[in-house]
C-alpha cells in the first residue's frame, strides 16, 4: 500500500562534503531490532512537469544530535505527530545523522528507486549541483505503517537570470504524492532554517497545551516565510481554538491561495464558516474538500457531508440537504445526533411523516440522555396522532 507523505519544502542549508555510503548487516548490529525495508519511489521533473533524466537523488537522516531531537516537524492532522515509538538511538548507530547513506540517479524517465531504508522516522531527500536548477532539500516523514512502498515527486525550479536570483536562491518546488497518480501543483513551502525553527516551537508548545505560545511561533513563522501555507493553516485552527472566528477565516483563506485544494484547509474554513452561519459560503468549501480529499482526510468526510447537509437545512433546502444527511449517517452512525433531527424535519418539509417517524426514532434510540429528548418526543407523539387520524 503507497502512502501520501507530507513534504516540506526547507532552504538547501549547509552539508558535510564529506560522502559516504554504508553498507548496513543486520547481524552486525548491536540492537538486534529487524530492519524494514521501505522504498523510496518517484520522479524528478522540471517546473514545467517535464521529467528530468540523470539526477541524483541522496538521502540522510534528519535528526539534530545536539538537540537530541528531529530536524523537522510532523503535519497537524498527519497520523505522524509524535516521535515516541522511534528508536532514535538506533536509527543513529545505523545511518548516522548528517552523512549520506544512499544515492541514486533518476532514468531517461526522470524515476528514481531508492531501494530500501531500514526503519521509519524522519529524513531528508537531496537534489543538488544540477546545472540551471535551484537545490532541493525535501523533509520525508516516514510513519510506522507497515507499508513497503513510498512515493514522492520531486519538482526543481530551475534559476532564472534576473536581478533578484540571490533572493530566489536556494529555493525549490516540491511535490508529494502517491507514486502512480497524477502530480498537482504545490505550495511555496518553508525555505529558511529559522522558520522551521518556528513550526518547531509551535507544534511543541501544542503538545504542552500552550495554545497562546504556538500561535506566537506560527505568527514569526509566517513573518519570516509568509508563503507558508501550513502555517497559515495551523494558525487558522489555534485561532479558531481560542474563538477568534474572523482571524481564524482569514488565514484559512490564505493558506487556500497559496495552495489550492488544499484538503484540511477547505474542511476547516467550512466547518468555521459554518458555525458563523455563514451556510452558502461553508458548502462552497466543504463541495471542493469532498471533491478534494483523499488519504488521512477521508475520516473527516462523515462530518463534512453532515455539515452540508446541515447548511442546507440552515438555507430551508430539505430535498438538497437529505442526500448529504444519509451519506454522513452511513459512513458513521454516530456522526452528529443533529443529523437525524435534520433528517427528520426535512422528510416533515417534504410531507414524508414515513420518513420523518424513522429517524426521531433513531434519535431517541441513539441519544435517549440527550438535553432535547423531550422536544423530540412532543415532535414524534405528534407525527404519529397525525398518522392515526390519516388513517
Amino acid at each position: 500500500m503507497k502512502e501520501k507523505l507530507i513534504v516540506i519544502g526547507s532552504v538547501l542549508i549547509s552539508f558535510l562534503n564529506g560522502f559516504s555510503q554504508q553498507v548496513i548487516k543486520q547481524e552486525n548490529l548491536r540492537y538486534t531490532k529487524p530492519l524494514e525495508v521501505i522504498s523510496i519511489v518517484g520522479h524528478v521533473y522540471d517546473q514545467n512537469h517535464r521529467p528530468l533524466p540523470g539526477i541524483k537523488v541522496e538521502i540522510r537522516l534528519a535528526y539534530s544530535l545536539e538537540q537530541k531531537s528531529p530536524e523537522i516537524a510532523a503535519s497537524e492532522g498527519d497520523a505522524f505527530n509524535d516521535w515516541e515509538y522511534i528508536d532514535w538511538n538506533y536509527l543513529i548507530e545505523t545511518l548516522g545523522t548528517t552523512e549520506i547513506f544512499a544515492s541514486v540517479e533518476t532514468d531517461k524517465n526522470g524515476i528514481y528507486r531508492i531501494p530500501g531504508i531500514p526503519f521509519p522516522g524522519a529524513y531528508f531527500l537531496l537534489v543538488r549541483h544540477v546545472e540551471n536548477y535551484y537545490p532541493a532539500r525535501v523533509p520525508l516523514l516516514i510513519p510506522k505503517t507497515g507499508a513497503k512502498e513510498f512515493g514522492v515527486d520531486i519538482a526543481l525550479k530551475a534559476v532564472k537570470p534576473s536581478s533578484d536570483r540571490q533572493n530566489q536562491a536556494m529555493k525549490s518546488s516540491l511535490t508529494d504524492k502517491p507514486s502512480g497518480q497524477d502530480m498537482t501543483s504545490s505550495s511555496p513551502q518553508p525555505l529558511s532554517k529559522s522558520a522551521l525553527n518556528e513550526i518547531v516551537a509551535a507544534k511543541k508548545a501544542m503538545q504542552s497545551n500552550k495554545i497562546d505560545k504556538a500561535i506566537e511561533h506560527f505568527q514569526k513563522a509566517i513573518e519570516i516565510e509568509p508563503e507558508f501555507g501550513e502555517a497559515h493553516y495551523n494558525l487558522g485552527g489555534l485561532l479558531r481554538q481560542k474563538g477568534r472566528m474572523d482571524e481564524a477565516v482569514g488565514h484559512f483563506e490564505q493558506a487556500l491561495k497559496i495552495k489550492q485544494d488544499y484538503p484540511l484547509a477547505l474542511f476547516y474554513l467550512g466547518d468555521t464558516l459554518h458555525a458563523q452561519k455563514k451556510y452558502s459560503e461553508s458548502n462552497v468549501h466543504l463541495i471542493k474538500f469532498l471533491k478534494a480529499s483523499s488519504g488521512e482526510e477521508t475520516k473527516l468526510l462523515p462530518q463534512a457531508y453532515f455539515l452540508v447537509g446541515a447548511n442546507h437545512c440552515g438555507l430551508k433546502q430539505a430535498e438538497k440537504a437529505i442526500p448529504f444527511l444519509l451519506t454522513a449517517i452511513e459512513l458513521n452512525p454516530s456522526v452528529h445526533p443533529n443529523a437525524y433531527i435534520f433528517l427528520g424535519n426535512s422528510y416533515i418539509l417534504l410531507g414524508d411523516r414515513v420518513n420523518a417517524l424513522k429517524y426521531f426514532k433513531k434519535f431517541l434510540e441513539l441519544y435517549p440522555d440527550a438535553s432535547n429528548i423531550q422536544q423530540v418526543k412532543e415532535i414524534l407523539e405528534k407525527l404519529e396522532n397525525m398518522a392515526e387520524k390519516k388513517k
